[in-house]
């Protein structure tokens, strides 16, 4: 009997570890995929639309040189495999390979020719064995004649080792948890089923995305060891998600000089002041993450809107106000940190109800939230921006004082302020 209850935990414990850790590690590598596949396909458009917008005066001023020189640039790109253009019989004008400049353009395998599309975007894998997605558009007159197409060739191979390297890492990890797993199973006896329960209960959330799970049994028996154990591969797997996230927003973070290290100290700001208004230490820690994660949904934002100088366009801003919702719907799909989403969501929205994206007002917005805007604020003016210098500490807190009420919670702006300045006396006196 005690064999047989022995040999049942073994396989239940052999089999919730495998389906929680290999299962939720499949499923965030198919979500980065599909987010970095979508990235690929914008970023493959924009350079189609570019091409095919400048490749219009070319081919009526029937400048060759240009419209060669130009196709060949677009190549340099990163992940641009091929670029071309075709006259309305499918002859190539204009290729980054010049020998196949005057031949008909043969579809690839899988491929079928663009018709009415205004883009038209087909996955195929070449001779060789390389994933491409081929991006077609029209090129167009303004008077609606279309007189060419755009083919733009993407690698995906760069995606799929990314993700095939994040899935082998995870499985790394998750093989040395099934060994210690399996070990201390062993030594679970039959006087300590009770505690197993909570163990299965637990066990399921995780594998059901909450990597919050926690299980608490005291003392020193072999099944505490076990949920100590669990704990760790909980955690284990909670900072695996987390780190990739922090990777991607740091990622993100790259495409701006002026930006580097500003989410890092917006959370070092934040948590300060949290801290200073008494929040509890997970409340600290949410906030501090969401901050690290604020601007994931930049991801969603064209260079050219991240790398503008200018002043933007009213579709351009509007297009940029969009990249806390992409965050918290990111964010949202990892079940152990939704507390971040509303925080990450609402971290734009003003106390006089004037922000974005809802237009929450006052107490509405959750305090994280409202903490993150004051942060967020002093660290981008302290800071050097592209579009103007930085201004000094006092004169920062100036300003935010005079958009307490409005732009502010004026209480988290006493709060701050007061914390910057601890800060500053510590660093004062060497604290």
């Amino acid at each position: 009997m005690r064999a047989g209850l022995k040999f049942q935990f073994i396989l239940m414990t052999i089999t919730l570890v495998v389906v929680t850790v290999f299962g939720s590690t499949y499923f965030f590598t198919r979500q980065e995929r599909d987010v970095l596949i979508r990235e690929t396909m914008r970023r493959g458009t924009t350079i189609a639309r570019n091409l095919a917008t400048i490749s219009t005066d070319f081919l009526i001023t029937n400048d060759k040189l240009a419209l060669a020189t130009y196709v060949d640039s677009v190549t340099k790109n990163e992940g641009v495999m091929y670029s071309m253009i075709l006259d309305e019989k499918g002859s190539i004008l204009a290729h980054n390979r010049i020998e196949n400049i005057g031949k008909a353009y043969l579809e690839p395998s899988g491929v079928r020719p663009l018709t009415n599309e205004e883009v038209l975007i087909q996955p195929y894998t070449n001779k060789k064995g390389i994933p491409i997605m081929d991006i077609a558009l029209p090129i167009m007159l303004r008077n609606g004649v279309r007189i060419g197409s755009v083919h733009i060739g993407m690698s995906q191979r760069a995606i799929d080792n990314l993700v095939n390297q994040t899935f082998r890492d995870s499985l790394s990890i998750a093989a040395g948890l099934l060994i210690i797993g399996i070990i201390i199973s062993v030594l679970v006896t039959n006087i300590m089923l009770r505690p197993v329960g909570q163990l299965m209960r637990e066990a399921k959330a995780l594998g059901e995305g909450n990597l919050d799970s926690r299980i608490e049994i005291k003392g020193r028996s072999e099944l505490a060891v076990l949920g100590k154990t669990f704990n760790e591969m909980a955690s284990h797997l909670k900072d695996l998600y987390i780190g990739v996230l922090r990777a991607m927003a740091k990622a993100l973070e790259s495409r701006d000089k002026f930006s580097a290290g500003h989410d890092q100290r917006v959370a070092e700001y934040a948590g300060a002041c949290a801290g200073n208004i008494r929040l509890s230490k997970d409340e600290i820690e949410n906030i501090q993450l969401a901050a690290q994660v604020q601007n994931l949904g930049h991801i969603a934002v064209p260079d050219t809107i991240m790398e503008k100088t200018g002043r933007l366009t009213p579709a351009e801003y509007e297009k940029l106000k969009e990249h806390p919702v992409v965050g918290a719907d990111i964010l949202s799909q990892i079940k152990a940190l939704r507390g971040t989403v509303p925080l990450v969501l609402h971290h734009h929205e003003r106390f006089d109800g004037r922000g974005y994206p809802q237009g929450l007002k006052g107490k509405q917005i959750p305090l994280g939230a409202r903490i993150l805007a004051v942060a967020d604020a002093f660290d981008a003016m302290i800071s050097v921006q592209r579009h103007r210098g930085a201004i000094s500490r006092q004169a920062a807190l100036e300003e935010i004082q005079k958009g307490a009420g409005t732009q502010f919670d004026p209480e988290v702006v006493a709060a701050f302020i007061e914390t910057v300045n601890i800060i500053g006396e510590e660093k004062k006196h060497g604290g």
